[in-house]
């Protein structure tokens, strides 16, 4: 699959297809975006899973609370896949007599919240968590929070990927069970961090999400592998932000087995000419999933998720989805603040996803699709000149 020769120090071209050629018209964008995946999967994630043999759903709990005139349902549902694993799900939605978008959000135990729920519900969007723990362990969290052995104990899948399209494999197990859902309507994934890196990949992978959501997502996910930066304007400092060699050294896991090969081996783990021979940058992962649309969101001071590489990326795609005509689908926000799924952050996703399913406008952002900071995309993606 990988042409061992590619060597490009700028964003490769999205329109240059498998034969040499340049995609000429829309209608040979949906060969171009299988063609982007099976890239993904042979350089970053590993294989993709597929549906599984079995998936069995039960309800474990309900609550139904009131807010004034809107009812709004709590239930937990435990899915069992191939009879051999257990994940749980949990939802918060409005009961309203119509189908409503479905946000999928995975999650550690440790996380499993969003810090304005009712404002997020009152705009008429269901939450559905998952624990991504119940797929793949993550090690790390598992030390931080004090579980580490029991982490380590738990059975597990075989699966033939790295942990984020593990995680990102959750994604469309759930949407499995949405799909039997009378009331879900468009289904959005998303994912913070790490799991930001796995809400892109299930995005990449599954066409049912009308909306893909990396949050603060960085290297292997929305940011560039190739340039790095800060607001301040400082780039190419490995110190300041996360590059392929720095995360595959301290979890190599979370990719596929090719993936650490496109990064330094050695301290500070800086970008060079293993990262050129990459064949594809985050901005051709945007663009895999166009028609369908994409939005990352990320705060001004969150230095390690190289918010410079992740406005590029959103730049550099938006000649695919202008192709596609579908300009609006292309979406970014920047927030002031650290690394974290603010309130900020969910209020932009919900703005963008109301655009996106022309629905009215319930919490109008300011700085939704205003560029950070101020560059000059063709300088770092040539081909756009062409």
């Amino acid at each position: 699959m990988t042409n061992h020769a590619f060597y490009s120090k700028t964003l490769p071209d999205p329109f240059l297809r498998e034969d040499g050629s340049r995609v000429a018209e829309p209608s040979q964008w949906p060969e171009q975006a299988a063609y982007i995946r099976r890239l993904a999967q042979d350089c970053l994630y590993g294989q993709w899973p597929g549906k599984p043999q079995s998936l069995k759903a039960s309800r474990v709990g309900s609550e139904i609370r009131y807010d004034g005139s809107l009812a709004r349902l709590t239930e937990k549902v435990e899915l069992t896949v191939n009879d051999d694993f257990m994940m749980e799900v949990e939802i918060h939605r409005p009961l309203l007599p119509r189908k409503i978008p479905a946000i999928v959000y995975n999650v550690s135990p440790a996380w499993m919240r969003v810090p304005n729920e009712d404002e997020i519900t009152a705009a008429g969007y269901a939450i559905v968590l998952f624990n991504r723990e119940a797929i793949a362990p993550d090690l790390e969290i598992a030390k931080a929070t004090g579980h580490l052995e029991e982490a380590q104990s738990r059975k597990y899948p075989t699966l033939s990927c790295g942990e984020i399209m593990a995680w990102g494999w959750g994604h469309s197990l759930v949407a499995d069970y949405l799909e039997t859902c009378d009331w879900a309507g468009e289904m959005i994934c998303t994912g913070h961090s790490r799991g930001g890196k796995a809400a892109l990949c299930a995005g990449v992978m599954d066409d049912r999400f009308a909306v893909v959501a990396p949050i603060g997502s960085g290297c292997g996910g929305a940011g560039s592998a190739r340039y790095l930066g800060t607001l301040d304007g400082s780039r190419q400092d490995p110190d300041k932000c996360e590059t392929i060699g720095r995360m595959a050294h301290a979890f190599p896991k979370w990719m596929g087995p090719r993936y650490a090969e496109f990064g330094s081996k050695e301290m500070p783990f800086p970008v060079g000419e293993e990262t050129y021979r990459l064949p594809l940058d985050a901005h051709m992962l945007r663009a895999a999933c166009a028609p369908r649309a994409v939005f990352s969101s990320e705060g001004t001071e969150d230095y390690w998720c190289n918010l410079f590489g992740t406005q590029l990326c959103w730049q550099a795609a938006q000649p695919v989805f202008d192709f596609l005509g579908v300009p609006e689908r292309n979406g970014f926000n920047a927030r002031p603040g650290r690394h974290d799924f603010s309130a900020q952050d969910w209020r932009a996703l919900i703005d963008f996803c109301d655009i996106v399913f022309h629905r009215e406008r319930s919490m109008p952002q300011a700085a939704l699709n205003k560029p950070a900071i101020d560059i000059n995309v063709g300088d770092y993606a040539p081909w756009i000149q062409s």
